[in-house]
């Protein structure tokens, strides 16, 4: 459940008397609006050219409203800030678009690499890396994290957990996990990380293309793209068609940005091989 249910809700109860257009019912509701005519409390009457739906059973209509709406449906502004608020809010965790807290997981092969954080604490990702694999920290609460030096988003699993054998001068890796997320992205565009050089690393497709426009466009110049000369020598031979046949909305829409000259020469090795490359094939 979310708002636009709560305020459809609202609009049913308001409108006992008269009902609503069911032409007016948002496409979300349209389940919603089974579930409460399967359960007898809304039903339909025709007016004019069309029909209108109606509460018909006070009862039905409230126990629904009480199970996904624990807090009921007024107009309170309120968002939910986490999932535990998108229980009290709207009876659905989903609803919240991002947790209190979030993890990040970062590796470096640099044995002296180190975050700090805001109240002094150190996070010494070089040695956790070298004993464990893996480093990882918290988003989200109250600690900020700062770091000096060269970082690199990695959008998949693997070449995260390789990334030093095709960016060996790179400081700090960080797994993006896919699309990196607007709590990380704002960490790594906040002044806390303002004096590092970024390098986005993703899959050579429209996608990759628009999280590296999305991560520059927060971030600045300081932002550039992994994008070695391989890269047009392994498209032909392992890129896959299907990266640019299932993104062609996307690929439409890089066109028509003032995109950086890495998106143009992607562009035109599209163009030129008709198929996308997954970042994976950099470590063959």
């Amino acid at each position: 459940m979310s708002l636009i249910h709560r305020k459809f809700l609202r609009s049913l109860r308001d409108a006992r008397e008269r009902g609503i257009p069911v032409s007016s019912v948002p496409a979300t509701c349209n389940s919603a609006l089974t579930a409460l005519e399967t359960c007898g409390a809304l039903k339909r009457r025709n007016s004019g050219r069309g029909e209108v739906v109606l509460v018909s059973n006070n009862v039905a209509f409230s126990l629904y409203v009480g199970r996904h709406f624990p807090l009921g449906i007024e107009e309170t502004g309120d968002l939910p800030e986490d999932r535990v608020s998108g229980v009290r809010l709207f009876g659905d965790a989903k609803t919240a678009q991002r947790g209190r807290c979030e993890g990040v997981f970062v590796r470096s092969h640099k044995p002296e690499a180190s975050l700090v954080s805001t109240d002094g604490v150190a996070l010494r990702a070089g040695e956790m890396t070298a004993s464990f694999g893996v480093a990882a920290l918290t988003l989200g609460i109250g600690r900020r994290w700062l770091f000096s030096g060269t970082v690199a988003v990695v959008e998949n699993a693997e070449p995260f957990w390789q990334y030093e054998r095709e960016l060996p001068e790179v400081d700090l890796a960080i797994f993006a996990s896919g699309r990196l997320s607007e709590r990380a992205l704002a960490w790594l565009a906040s002044d806390d990380m303002g004096t590092c050089s970024l390098v986005h690393w993703g899959d050579y497709d429209p996608v990759g293309c628009m999280e590296f426009i999305r991560l520059r466009e927060r971030c600045g110049t300081r932002v550039t793209m992994h994008l070695p000369n391989r890269v047009e020598e392994l498209l032909p031979r392992f890129g896959k068609p299907g990266l640019l046949s299932d993104q062609l909305d996307t690929l439409a829409a890089l066109r028509s940005l003032d995109v950086p000259f890495e998106v143009i020469s992607l562009l035109a090795m599209f163009d030129r091989f008709r198929r996308g490359l997954e970042q994976e094939a950099l470590l063959i």
